[in-house]
């Protein structure tokens, strides 16, 4: 068997790419709606010249034709991140895809569910949309051509997004990349500490081809217990938590990852095996190692590793204030009963100025009726910049950017606004600006800013006369989850706002209110209203894709963020990993290759950090050097982010932003990287000690 270094990296090899594999099944299912390789057609332009029962006998013909499944998928109404819709047309009744139909879809996850359908019953749902072809791709131009005689075409340009994808784009990647990173340098550190035990072999007279052999006829005996062990954990667990759907897409991943970790792993192995040979035997024999190359292959891994650790403790900090704001926030949102939020079809309403005009002119008359019969509550949060900016005569920024609600009656209905006086505010006929006391925001200011930002909004018809009134100092108010485009928050508080009051129903037009229902904008305090409306209207069933619930909005974010961080923070304990191995490899070999000058230093009476004091200054320069290059680059980005304040056009220029508190993180990695070389070189220093007054 290899040493126990070596055993842990290969062996971790098996667990990690069995962990890589659940967690992208697990996650990328919801978004590709299911694991198979698929064909996509994305139908978002319509001529209105189909019929919808002759539309899926065309696809049912297009899928005969070509011995393939065609699904067409929509998410759920009420529940579109954990619950999808599939309405399938199958050529072959023994198929998978028949299964499918007969017994439902077999979902990875148990936190999500794709119901089916036959094709003849997305008369209420289609036909824009999104075309799943399985088993067949070439029928996707036969599709495309037999959808197009019903006037429906897929917008030019459109790329589909595969598997693969979404997982180099996301946070898994980072996950796999920490993971190579981790058992690549545990396999190097393994080779340098058995350095001892090849020169023994190499004395015996075994070249570096028989020792990499007999390496790797090692490898291959601790693989025969790890896999098979690795697989029954596996098998046991997925058996327990799906009872084991999508077994083989699953296994297709985790032997993806193995292979490319374990591969990965050999020709680290091979490679500093190659390193280790350069030395002479009998300083071999000694322990002593290739100084100069080796140090410089620890440290091209050690320096960049800490770039790495930096950017996943800042975004082990992010992902855990989310957290924090997200489950305040839900608790919150549980308070709003079944307070619904309403979205807009992406497969409607964008693709062409004809269609968009369909949608404005379905929905913005409903919404607004909605809105003068008190059953929506109206939320446009925005900065206070964007209200007094003035393009005509250039930015007009405030000291102290504040935010700024613009709400309807129905609003100061569901949630309370309170006079300085204690008098609660209710409806009125008048446009009302309503100021805490506590701002110093010129009132001319606010209602010629107010003016200009309604004249693209309103009607007509509506009336110009705005009010300016007080309001009581300290409160706090609800957004309904509404962001801020200048200071995003999963807490859906904001504290002071400057508050708009529109009368309901008598200032916006039609189409703004299709606009800020975009946004999520529109909150319906009773989503039955909005269930009639779809089932009283088949087309507003098409374009209202969503009447989901603040609760289960909220509680779906809550859990990809709980996602995100559970991931983060393993990939930070494998950089942690990959930091005390590369520490450690480099006290291997500055301890191996200065034994006697150590021994010699300590009886002579020197000081540890004497002793050692080019190690040492070398990680201080290291550490330096880093906390220094994050300090300018945090300095810089304040700056840029200062600027974007007294100009908002700067604000497009795409720089990440910054709290100012990275310094001290990245001061915190540098004391930690530090110390752990400190330790594992006082480890080393006393075996020196200790093995050198025993020789004595």
């Amino acid at each position: 068997m290899p040493n126990r270094t070596l055993s842990f990296a290969y062996t971790a090899c098996a667990a990690l790419a069995a962990l890589i594999a659940f967690l992208l099944a697990v996650t990328a299912e919801r978004t590709f709606i299911t694991l198979e390789s698929f064909e996509l057609v994305w139908i978002t332009e319509n001529e209105g010249i189909h019929d919808i029962d002759e539309v899926a006998r065309t696809v049912q013909q297009v899928a005969d034709d070509y011995d393939a499944a065609i699904g067409y998928t929509v998410p759920d109404v009420h529940e579109p991140g954990t619950r999808a819709h599939m309405y399938l047309a199958v050529s072959d009744p023994d198929s998978r895809y028949a299964r499918w139909l007969a017994d439902g879809y077999p979902a990875f996850s148990r936190n999500y569910t794709l119901e089916t359908h036959p094709i003849t019953e997305f008369r209420d749902v289609g036909p824009n949309g999104s075309y799943h072809i399985f088993g067949a791709p070439e029928a996707r131009p036969a599709l495309l051509e037999a959808l197009a005689d019903h006037g429906l075409h897929e917008s030019s340009g459109m790329q589909v997004s595969q598997i693969w994808h979404y997982f180099l784009g996301g946070h898994l990647f980072n996950l796999l990349a920490v993971s190579l990173l981790a058992t690549v340098t545990a396999v190097g550190a393994g080779v340098l500490l058995s350095a001892r035990d090849y020169a023994v072999m190499r004395l015996q007279g075994h070249s570096y081809t028989r020792i990499l052999l007999s390496d790797l006829g090692k490898v291959v005996r601790l693989w025969a217990i790890a896999l098979p062990s690795v697989a029954g954990v596996t098998l046991a667990f997925l058996g327990f938590y799906n009872g084991w759907n999508q077994l083989g897409h699953y296994t297709l991943f985790a032997l993806t990852f193995l292979a490319v970790l374990a591969l990965s792993c050999l020709i680290a192995h091979a490679a500093v095996l190659g390193l280790v040979h350069t030395t002479e035997i009998l300083p071999a024999l000694k322990g002593r190692l290739p100084v100069r190359s080796t140090t410089v292959a620890i440290y091209l891994v050690r320096i960049p590793v800490l770039a790495m650790a930096f950017v996943i403790l800042s975004a082990v900090v992010l992902h855990a204030q989310e957290a924090r704001d997200q489950q305040v926030g839900l608790q919150l949102y549980e308070q709003q009963g079944d307070t619904s939020l309403i979205s807009l079809s992406s497969d409607y309403g964008w693709a062409t100025e004809e269609d968009e005009q369909a949608v404005d002119s379905l929905l913005g008359p409903w919404l607004q009726q909605m809105d003068a019969e008190g059953s929506m509550v109206l939320t446009i949060h925005i900065p206070l910049s964007q209200l007094l900016f003035d393009p005509s005569t250039g930015t007009d920024q405030p000291a102290e950017d504040a935010s700024v609600l613009l709400v309807n009656d129905t609003y100061l209905a569901e949630q309370e606004l309170l006079s300085p006086s204690g008098e609660r505010y209710g409806p009125n006929e008048t446009i009302r600006v309503i100021v805490p006391e506590s701002s110093g925001i010129s009132t001319d200011r606010l209602v010629a800013g107010l003016e200009r930002w309604l004249a693209p909004h309103q009607t007509p018809e509506a009336e110009g006369t705005v009010e300016v009134l007080p309001a009581a100092n300290g409160q706090t108010l609800f957004t309904y989850g509404v962001q801020n485009s200048a200071a995003p928050s999963y807490l859906p508080l904001v504290y002071e706002p400057i508050v708009v009051v529109l009368p309901n129903g008598k200032v916006l037009s039609e189409r703004a209110y299709v606009t800020y229902m975009t946004r999520g904008s529109t909150i319906f305090p009773d989503p039955d209203v909005v269930t009639a409306f779809r089932e009283t209207n088949p087309e507003a069933a098409r374009y209202i894709s969503m009447v989901e619930t603040l609760t289960a909005n909220a509680a779906q974010d809550h859990a990809t963020t709980l996602i995100a961080l559970r991931s983060q923070l393993f990939n930070l304990a494998g950089v942690s990993a990959v930091l005390l191995l590369t520490a450690v490899a480099a006290c291997v070999v500055y301890a191996r290759a200065r034994a006697q000058t150590i021994f010699a230093r300590h009886i002579s009476g020197w000081t540890f950090l004497a002793t050692h004091r080019r190690l040492l200054a070398a990680e201080l320069a290291i550490a330096a050097g880093f906390v220094g290059w994050i300090t300018w680059d945090t300095l810089d980005t304040l700056q840029m982010q200062l600027a974007a304040q007294n100009d908002p056009l700067l604000g497009t220029l795409g720089r990440t932003e910054v709290s100012g508190i990275e310094p001290f993180y990245a001061l915190g990695i540098a004391a930690a990287s530090l110390a752990i070389t400190v330790a594992a070189l006082a480890l080393f220093h006393r075996r020196i000690v200790r093995e050198g007054a025993s020789q004595a």
